[in-house]
């Protein structure tokens, strides 16, 4: 379970920007390990402008819960990308956020229907 939950730090870690540069911290160097039962030593670099960062963090009971579960789906533990899916999507751009703004400034039905599948 402990592995599962260095796992699942890492990749939260991944999903971030660097507060140095804002670039994607996908590719930073990332170093997480347990001090004792309850506390994890975590440490990153981003690989753009070598900014460092991490900490200690205290491991809740509802992390621990959380990690229990995920390792025991199947009797074994999950691969990464079982337990984060990340897809690898562009930026928004400027463009994207004016294409959107005009369906929206048109829209006259509720938001379950906004979100409804087209058919095909």
């Amino acid at each position: 379970m402990e592995q599962v939950v260095l796992r699942v730090l890492r990749a939260e870690v991944r999903r971030r920007k660097c507060p140095g540069c804002g670039n994607s911290l996908r590719r930073a160097d990332i170093e997480a390990s347990f001090r004792n039962d309850s506390s994890i030593q975590l440490h990153f670099r981003c690989r753009f402008c070598s900014f460092e960062g991490g900490g200690e963090f205290e491991l809740t009971p509802e992390m621990s819960r959380e990690a229990a579960q995920i390792a025991t789906v199947d009797g074994e533990e999950p691969l990464l990308s079982e337990l984060v899916a990340m897809p690898d999507l562009d930026p928004i751009t400027g463009d994207d956020l004016i294409s959107v703004h005009e369906i929206l400034s048109g829209w006259s039905g509720d938001f379950s229907q906004l979100l409804e599948r087209a058919p095909a």
